[in-house]
């Protein structure tokens, strides 16, 4: 089923109340971040040797100790809390979905990597493509190849990294039809279900032509880029906006979650005695920005992204299945980096007009190999996005490149603003060539920051959640404790409604209404049990704390003594 958060105030009340609001200041990022310590300039012209050992010790771990692995699968894992949809499809689904579709396949260009296609409205392919449904086993092994990272040999990390991003576009053809995102949907929580997670926030974006028709009109009618870099701008802006039908693409966008729900609890057989166990994964959307939106010059889009904003936190108030917003695509690209600053001045402003909308930003998705061992935007991408607003990073693997002054510099920032890092090892050992020693992980937990596992892009990676976490056991040699800690992180940094039940996640203490019971007893005080009625998030995390009881029950054996 899925959570449904309180009710958001009426979307009339939001349209009036985001005219009111003033235009905030947004500091200048600072400029003084000197080179990274860690000598990685030459690690993208170098083969990949940390997917190499990442994988070598998942693969290792997987033959060796099988049952400790069924185990790990099995464990209460909490939220899932930095999922793409179209990432997380594996490609034999995209096959089965693009088959069905009547899709095409063919070369990318004069390259062998396959890409697909839809078919013409005729239903036939255009020139040099083939039907999905007449593809060969090595034509299938191909497209397989073409549209994740299976099978994948990183020559060296640059290799990954551009392979990675490149298989979006391979499969947005099937991705992008709106028919499929129900079985997708249902397909990645199945996935969830599978490995454990009691709760999902997956990203998505609704009414894309709607929206970018908007931003045209708001270029048409504001040409110059200086007035999306003047936060004084920004209200004129969103009132256009707002009159140009804003608010329009936003009901049709409700409309549109409303179909996909219904569409995926039917393919789940959900309320019926044939339902499927994914149907009791609770879930909730992340609306996106994309960052790397370019004008033809190559040069930032910065009125799209002021509209995709606009409409993301206008959404994300008035629609109770999207609990936040994201800003991704590739953080390295130079669009991304030279639009950096004035996304996170649009990013800033909304969070001061929509203060209760949850922001989970990608950030720090960078390495001195990609940017320059003295590129300010290693410390920078960190500690602009917390000032923006954002709750929750996504990466942050940058942090290992500073200087210790500026760890305890962003760390800092990082606990007063009561942020998470969504750590995801796969990703960024295929990625970023960023894993064991090298990744920041430890560090973070080191300096108090709050850290929960990810799954990222599954399909893409051609991996699944509980690797994340077989990694994390094997290599970092987590205790049951730390893998407790992980999972209630989780839960406790989500965007479901409510207040948490722990005041402390670290030192296991309840909030002061529960703090004489034991989490996740059948039997909650009258006083605690009023509180767990009142939050949503609450009530998760007591049912997640019953689940551990149950689990070290059956399973504490696997990870030795408490």
């Amino acid at each position: 089923m899925i959570l449904f958060p309180k009710a958001a105030r009426t979307l009339a009340a939001l349209l009036a109340a985001t005219l009111l609001t003033a235009a905030p200041s947004l500091a200048a990022g600072d400029h003084s971040a000197s080179p990274a310590p860690i000598e990685a300039q030459k690690i993208c012209a170098q083969p990949n040797d940390a997917v190499r050992e990442y994988a070598a010790l998942i693969e290792k771990t997987k033959k060796e100790q099988p049952e400790f692995v069924e185990a790990l699968r099995l464990f209460p894992k909490g939220a899932d809390l930095h999922n793409h949809l179209s990432g997380t499809v594996q490609p034999e689904k995209y096959l089965a979905l693009g088959t069905a579709d009547g899709a095409c396949y063919g070369p990318e260009g004069t390259t062998t990597p396959y890409t697909m296609e839809a078919a013409t409205s005729s239903g036939r392919c255009s020139d040099g493509f083939r039907p999905l449904s007449e593809a060969s086993d090595p034509d299938r092994e191909q497209i397989l190849r073409s549209v994740s990272m299976y099978r994948f040999g990183y020559p060296d990390t640059q290799a990954g990294h551009d392979h990675f991003f490149n298989t979006f576009a391979r499969f947005r053809a099937v991705s992008d039809n709106a028919c499929n995102t129900p079985p997708m949907l249902a397909e990645v929580l199945r996935q969830s279900q599978r490995d454990g997670v009691s709760y999902l926030e997956t990203m998505l974006s609704f009414q894309s032509s709607a929206v970018s028709a908007l931003a045209r009109q708001l270029k048409q009618r504001f040409p110059a880029q200086a007035s999306y870099r003047d936060n004084r701008q920004f209200p004129a802006l969103q009132r256009f906006l707002l009159d140009a039908g804003l608010g329009d693409a936003v009901a049709a966008a409700r409309t549109e979650i409303a179909q996909y729900v219904n569409k995926t609890r039917t393919l789940l057989n959900c309320g019926s005695p044939d339902a499927e166990p994914a149907c009791g994964v609770d879930y909730a959307f992340i609306v996106t920005v994309n960052r790397t939106s370019a004008l033809a010059d190559g040069s930032p889009d910065l009125a799209k992204v002021f509209t995709q904003a606009a409409f993301s936190m206008l959404l994300s108030s008035s629609e109770e299945r999207v609990v936040g917003v994201n800003l991704l695509s590739k953080e390295d690209a130079p669009v991304s980096l030279a639009g950096f600053q004035d996304q996170m001045r649009i990013f800033g402003y909304f969070h001061e007009a929509f203060p209760k909308v949850n922001m989970a930003l990608h950030a720090g998705e960078l390495t001195p190999c990609f940017v320059g061992a003295d590129n300010p935007a290693l410390k920078e991408h960190l500690t602009g996005t917390l000032k923006a607003g954002a709750r929750r990073i996504g990466h942050g693997v940058s942090f290992a490149f500073l200087k210790d002054k500026e760890k305890s510099e962003v760390a800092d920032l990082f606990r007063r603003n009561n942020a998470l890092v969504e750590i995801m090892f796969t990703s960024n050992a295929q990625i970023l060539g960023i894993a064991g020693a090298t990744h920041p992980f430890t560090q973070y937990r080191a300096y108090g920051v709050p850290v929960a596992f990810a799954s990222d892009d599954e399909g893409v990676s051609h991996a699944n959640l509980t690797d994340e976490w077989i990694y994390g056991v094997r290599k970092y040699g987590l205790t049951r404790d730390d893998l407790q800690y992980l999972g209630r992180n989780s839960l406790q940094y989500s965007f479901m409604a409510g207040s948490p039940l722990w005041a402390d996640v670290a030192q296991g203490k309840p909030v002061e209404a529960c703090s004489a019971d034991a989490p996740g007893s059948a039997t909650p005080s009258q006083r605690c049990g009023s509180f767990l009625k009142q939050s949503a998030k609450a009530a998760a995390q007591w049912e997640y704390e019953a689940r551990l009881k149950e689990y070290w029950r059956n399973y504490g054996k696997y990870f030795g003594k408490r």
